[in-house]
């Protein structure tokens, strides 16, 4: 048996996914980055919670909705701290919720996102010679595709990818 080389990449976004929407002092689509805020509304015993997107060109101000009138005691209590501190592990798990948006009608915006890959190499004991495992860990929600992930950690074409 042969020691081969075993990869772990790990991808890290650089930045949240956007949103595309009409702005209204714009008076155009743009752009709308996460702020990686949150705003929290209590109303009697209900809480409206929304993560707050900004323009890109205005700063003007939407706010995707994350939870609407839920009783304040279904709420998870470390989560809840965690909206009121603007968590910015929160901000990456309900930025990257797919299904918040589409509740929403929010249009993600089809900009390619910035990402680093943390690579950690781990030795494995392989049958077969000339072998290199990659084991990918991304975060649920990131859309990323293969070959071009390919492309960039090895600097090779795209066909020779494919």
């Amino acid at each position: 048996m042969n020691q081969n080389l075993r990869n772990q990449w790990t991808i890290v976004p650089k930045e949240l996914p956007s949103i595309l929407k009409n702005c209204s002092k714009c008076k155009e689509k743009k752009e709308f980055k996460n702020s990686g805020r949150f705003r929290v509304n209590a109303n009697g015993s209900h809480l409206d919670i929304w993560l707050i997107f900004r323009c890109e060109c205005c700063d003007t101000t939407y706010n995707l909705t994350v939870l609407e009138r839920i009783e304040a005691g279904r709420v998870n209590k470390e989560e809840y701290k965690g909206f009121l501190r603007n968590s910015k592990e929160l901000t990456v798990k309900y930025g990257n919720d797919k299904e918040i948006f589409t509740k929403n009608k929010a249009e993600m915006s089809q900009n390619r996102i910035k990402y680093q890959v943390i690579v950690k190499e781990m030795e494995c004991t392989c049958s077969m010679e000339g072998i290199m495992e990659v084991e990918l860990r991304i975060p649920a929600g990131f859309d990323l595709r293969l070959d071009a992930l390919l492309v960039r950690q090895f600097s090779i074409s795209r066909s020779h990818a494919k």
